[in-house]
């Protein structure tokens, strides 16, 4: 009965975790999933050779879904804010940053406070043009 709990427990958090893709959630799988190893470790007859259903279930949980579902938290990560466009603090630039290279425009406004370019900038900025040209 007890590793019936564990089992169903530690499987329902897992999918739990996968279907709302929260990654607060891959710790206590691995959690679950540790203790339910624990346990059919205290179980098993004999755990080297692996002969029975218990080592098996243990050696499982242990060393595959343990680290498997505390890894996964970090690949369900997500951004907290996305930063909206416009933002006053959007990468510390103001609305200054907002545009990126390839969105087009007259090509000064990445400038800060309005300065012109100098000439070495000018000069690769012309180049890159021309390699971008040949490319289209």
């Amino acid at each position: 009965m007890l590793l019936a709990t564990f089992t169903f427990t530690a499987v329902i958090l897992t999918y739990a975790m996968f279907q709302s893709r929260s990654a607060m959630l891959g710790f206590p799988c691995g959690i679950f999933w540790s203790v339910l190893g624990g346990y059919a470790y205290t179980q098993t007859a004999s755990f080297f050779p692996p002969t029975d259903m218990y080592a098996f279930l243990s050696i499982a949980s242990l060393l595959g879904m343990t680290p498997f579902t505390i890894l996964a938290a970090y690949a369900l990560r997500t951004k907290k804010e996305e930063a909206e466009e416009g933002d006053l603090y959007f990468d510390e630039g103001g609305d200054k940053d907002v545009k990126f290279i390839d969105e087009g425009g007259e090509g000064n406004e990445t400038e800060l406070d309005g300065e012109k370019p100098s000439r070495r900038i000018r000069g690769i900025r012309e180049r890159a043009a021309q390699r971008r040209s040949r490319w289209e």
